[in-house]
């Protein structure tokens, strides 16, 4: 949310040319500097707070009923939305931030608390009516522990599985990188293209993803 570097984001959006786009950590002033998109993507949810927990979710193609839901904490939100394409084919999409397993001052937390979020939108998932698209900043390398964390039997699939790490985070680090950054899939989807961007100035690295449905 400290980073004020908005040019770097809108040219890779204007190089990538994504149907969808997720941001998180998104303040009032992210709100006001990304309203420059709604011109292009006339569909989006934003949902912000001061916390760096605010998401925005813009889209090209129609978002059906978003939900705003707050799965483990209050201060916490998660999107979830059916997206129909332009071949009317519809898809779930789930974006999700649970908050990390450290505690920062003056931030949302769960000091006390178990952390269930994954497990919650697990249950949403299992239930699922279309092909699901998951996607977020998970504060974990759940990466090869899916199931386990989010409670389905193999339903969900981790795009990087086999072709890499694609650590995300820390940006600034060179030598110290993880992989919070992910995309989840159920068996309907193929993946056409996985990378992970040049740094904008944030502290994680941007993540971009081509999927066929």
């Amino acid at each position: 949310m400290s980073n004020r570097k908005v040019q770097p984001l809108l040219q890779l959006i204007d190089s990538k040319k994504p149907d969808l786009i997720l941001a998180m950590e998104v303040d009032s002033w992210w709100e006001e500097e990304l309203e420059i998109l709604e011109s292009e993507y006339t569909y989006a949810q934003e949902t912000i707070n001061e916390v760096t927990y605010g998401m925005v979710l813009y889209s090209k193609y129609p978002l059906k009923e978003v939900e705003v839901d707050y799965l483990n904490n209050k201060k916490v939100p998660s999107f979830e939305t059916t997206i129909t394409l332009a071949s009317g084919k519809q898809f779930n999409f789930h974006s999700i931030h649970p908050v990390p397993p450290t505690r920062f001052e003056d931030l949302p937390d769960n000091a006390g608390q178990q952390e269930n979020a994954l497990e919650k939108l697990g249950q949403q998932i299992t239930d699922r009516k279309y092909p699901t698209l998951v996607a977020g900043d998970l504060n974990d390398v759940v990466w090869s522990y899916v199931d386990e964390l989010t409670g389905t039997n193999n339903i969900l699939f981790d795009v990087r599985v086999g072709r890499g790490i694609y650590s995300s985070y820390d940006a600034y680090n060179f030598l110290m990188r993880w992989p919070l950054d992910h995309i989840f899939v159920t068996e309907e989807f193929r993946l056409n293209k996985l990378e992970r961007l040049p740094k904008i100035g944030s502290d994680h690295f941007p993540m971009y993803v081509e999927l066929v449905l």
